[in-house]
This record gives structure tokens, C-alpha cells and sequence, in this order.
């Protein structure tokens, strides 16, 4: 008993400084707005590891002391504990000036505690085998939901790499996560410039409507002209906006002309639009464009009287 004692109180102190340590990185660190897919949803899973943990710690330290009755109101209090801690967490993030709130937090921190009770909490809890094998299997099929994003993104991490010099050719399964505002995009397959596949964009009346290209590799050092294809099934032309930035341009506040813009008028058909790099890397006034880190490259137009439509595909560097 004594030993059992001992051995209960070495797993608390330990659940005890692990918890000290991640509590922290709930206000402070984490994902930027640029940072890689795997690492935000790296990131994200850890209100589920650090939730677990702090139910194993709860049902440990209070478990026997401060909760009267059976085995599931333990569960039910600790479960509803970390339901409002959760919730006031994200309430707090408000104020620490690089964090937002995100409900997605509060539904993986109650996903952690049900981790914890599904497969490290005493088996009866929920009385016969049929029960806890249920609530293993929900468990399961929520982690193997949760932990997807984190999945998709490694696959198609690894499949940018493998395309480059190619950014975005729309031919693989997730490669639309490359981009932002993709509610704007529909897949297309007979209006296409290179491969199988391309995307039809919807641009909208606002003042700016367009799409920009986040995640893809950074290094383009060594390459000479960027490229993208653009279809125009409009008769008429109209002009589009393009503009690439490296990871300083924030530094800068984001200036116009600390980047690099450029206009185009698209003609009815297929516009093969090509950029000069040496032209991008010369375009931030008073400094040159880190080539090294290019962080992202976006296409829009400006305050349109009606709605437009454009399709693209096949956008890649050459040298």
C-alpha cells in the first residue's frame, strides 16, 4: 500500500510540472499567420494532450477526496471542470494580443478528457464491457477526426516539396489547401491549361476580391520567371493584380511598396502570365526582396461593377 502510495504521488508531481510547463503556451508561442499547415495543427492538438493529462492529474488529486458518489459523477464533474477552465482560457486569450479564442480548442480540450477516462481511468466507470468498448470506439473515431488535418497536411507538405518547382497545379487531393479564401474555388476538368485539373474562381463586387497562394516551398532562389495560368471566359478583358511578398514584409507594415505588384489584362481565353524575379527581387523600395523566404503570392481585382470569373492553373517557377 505504501509503495502503491509512493508511486501515486510520483505520477502526480510529474503530471504536476508537465502541466506547469505547457500552461504558458496557451497565451505565449505558437502557429503565425504563415506558418506551416503540420504546425498549426500540431499546435492544435495539444489541447488535447495537455487536457488529458490535467484530467489524469484531477482524478489523481481529487478524485477520492473532493468528489462524493459513484464512479461517473467523478467523471462528470472533472468533465465539466475542464469545460469551464477550457472556456475561460479562450475568454483570456482575448487579451494576450497575438491569441484569438477558437471553439475548436474547447471541443479538444473535452476530447482530452474523454481520452483520459476512455483508456487511463479506472475500466469501471461505465460499468459493463459493452460500455467502455463503446465509449473507446467514439473516442477512437473522434482522436483519428481530430488528428487529420494534421495528416492531410503532412501529405500534401510532402508533395509540394516533391512538385517544386511547380507551387500549385491542382492535380493532387489536398493541394487546394495550399490556398486562401478556397470557398471561392470549384474544381474544373474541362477548362484546363496543363493536366487533369485546374479551378474555377469566383470574384466578387467587394472592394477587393481575389485569392493568394500561402503554402508551398520558399526558396526560390536560383529561378529566373514565375509562372500562372489565367482564363478569361468573359469576352471582354479586365485587369488583374498580382503581388508576391517575402516573410519582412510585415516588419515594414505591409506597404504597397514594399513588395512587389504588378497589373494584367486578361484577354478572352488563356493568359499565360509570366513574372521576372529579377523584377521581384528588386521591387521593395529601399531594400531587395529576400528570395530565400518569399512568403506568399496573391491575384485580385479591384472594386468590380459585377461579379467576374477566372480559372487557373499551373503555377510554377523556371529558370
Amino acid at each position: 500500500m505504501m509503495e502503491s502510495g509512493r508511486q501515486a504521488s510520483l505520477s502526480l508531481a510529474f503530471l504536476s510540472v508537465f502541466l506547469l510547463i505547457g500552461l504558458p503556451f496557451f497565451f505565449w508561442g505558437g502557429p503565425g499567420y504563415y506558418s506551416t499547415r503540420s504546425f498549426q495543427s500540431a499546435w492544435d492538438l495539444g489541447h488535447i494532450l495537455f487536457f488529458l493529462l490535467l484530467s489524469l492529474w484531477l482524478h489523481g488529486f481529487w478524485g477520492k477526496k473532493k468528489f462524493a458518489g459513484s464512479p461517473f459523477s467523478v467523471f462528470l464533474s472533472i468533465f465539466i471542470f475542464v469545460f469551464i477552465l477550457g472556456f475561460l482560457v479562450e475568454f483570456l486569450q482575448m487579451f494576450s494580443g497575438n491569441r484569438s479564442p477558437d471553439i475548436g480548442d474547447v471541443l479538444r480540450n473535452q476530447l482530452g478528457c474523454l481520452t483520459a477516462f476512455a483508456f487511463f481511468i479506472r475500466p469501471q466507470l461505465f460499468g459493463d464491457c459493452c460500455k467502455r468498448y463503446l465509449l473507446k470506439g467514439g473516442v477512437l473515431v473522434l482522436l483519428t477526426i481530430a488528428v487529420w488535418p494534421l495528416c492531410r497536411s503532412l501529405i500534401d507538405e510532402y508533395q509540394a516539396a516533391r512538385q517544386f518547382p511547380a507551387l500549385s497545379d491542382f492535380e493532387t487531393p489536398f493541394e487546394r489547401d495550399r490556398w486562401v479564401n478556397t470557398q471561392q474555388f470549384r474544381e474544373e476538368s474541362e477548362i484546363v491549361r496543363h493536366g487533369q485539373k485546374a479551378v474555377r474562381v469566383q470574384l466578387s463586387t467587394a472592394k477587393f476580391s481575389g485569392i493568394a497562394l500561402f503554402y508551398f516551398p520558399h526558396d526560390w532562389r536560383g529561378f529566373q520567371t514565375f509562372h500562372c495560368s489565367v482564363y478569361n471566359p468573359q469576352p471582354a478583358g479586365f485587369i488583374v493584380n498580382s503581388r508576391i511578398h517575402d516573410v519582412h514584409h510585415k516588419e515594414h507594415d505591409m506597404e504597397f511598396n514594399d513588395r512587389f505588384n504588378q497589373q494584367f489584362t486578361l484577354t478572352h481565353g488563356w493568359n499565360d502570365l509570366v513574372i521576372s524575379l529579377e523584377k521581384v527581387k528588386n521591387a521593395p523600395k529601399g531594400r531587395v526582396m529576400d528570395m530565400e523566404h518569399i512568403e506568399g503570392f496573391g491575384l485580385f481585382v479591384v472594386q468590380q461593377s459585377q461579379p467576374q470569373v477566372l480559372y487557373l492553373d499551373y503555377v510554377y517557377l523556371s529558370k
